[in-house]
């Protein structure tokens, strides 16, 4: 690598309300965009970077991790520090650390976990909600988690794999392992009125919206218009278009990104 060129890892989050995704897109206005144009304004030079995880519109992150390559003399902290100030409000920044050059923020990634947060209750939060689903019926949580357990394993889970992909002929190999798959409530909220149901899932890889999707067929089992047998039957189908629609947006987070043995 040329002198004063540093292979870096960078650690951020974002509330994803007003970004178009996490990937550069023509026109729109993403958070690798953002990141970038701050650095192109720090390096004066062009910066790209790759994402560990692709988020779509209007999903948040606390875990995205980016790597990238570029000209930088000081400590790593004063760079962290640096882009934090120039990037919007909307983004943190929360770590940067000098890596290999091998380390690759998707291709080197182990596994990623998300979560997804409804909000269970008669009438929408005021201060959450653009971070929640609003459900009014109540959802039977331990329905909902044992139709959640039929998820882990090695799969083939086109029935929840988004554009275009889920669908038979499509070529793409849909083959996936969740490692880790459960719901929990949230007896303690910031305002009175509901209970937060959060989904946490943690897998090899996902594929496009494949999480929303999840979680909107699992609450047709919360809402006892489904058994777990039928999830599981959904599992086996594999065909997006015997599934359920998927949950909204907002509910879903990017929480981490796990290396082997925290590599970076």
């Amino acid at each position: 690598m040329a002198a004063g060129i540093r292979h870096v890892r960078i650690d951020l989050g974002y509330d994803g309300t007003a970004f178009f995704g996490s990937q550069r897109q023509p026109e729109r206005r993403t958070v690798q965009q953002e990141i970038e144009a701050a650095l192109q304004r720090l390096t004066s030079r062009d910066v790209r970077l790759a994402f560990a995880g692709r988020t779509d519109r209007g999903v948040h992150a606390v875990g995205q991790v980016a790597s990238g390559s570029l000209a930088w003399r000081r400590d790593d902290e004063s760079l962290r520090f640096a882009l934090d100030s120039l990037t919007p409000d909307d983004v943190s920044i929360t770590g940067v650390r000098t890596v290999d050059e091998w380390f690759h923020a998707r291709y080197s990634a182990q596994s990623r976990v998300y979560r997804y947060r409804i909000w269970n209750g008669p009438t929408p939060p005021t201060m959450l909600r653009r971070f929640v689903w609003h459900e009014r019926a109540e959802l039977n949580l331990a329905a909902m988690n044992t139709a959640a357990e039929r998820l882990i394993g090695e799969h083939d889970f086109a029935s929840f794999a988004g554009d275009g992909t889920g669908v038979p002929g499509s070529g793409v190999d849909c083959t996936r392992t969740v490692l880790a798959a459960s719901w929990r409530s949230h007896p303690d909220q910031w305002e009175p009125g509901g209970t937060i149901l959060e989904f946490e899932i943690r897998a090899n890889g996902f594929l496009p919206h494949m999480v929303r999707n999840i979680v909107g067929s699992l609450c047709q089992v919360g809402r006892d218009r489904a058994r777990p047998e039928w999830f599981e039957g959904m599992i086996a189908q594999r065909d997006r278009r015997r599934a359920e629609a998927p949950a909204p947006p907002q509910g879903l987070v990017l929480w981490s990104v796990e290396y082997p043995n925290d590599a970076g």
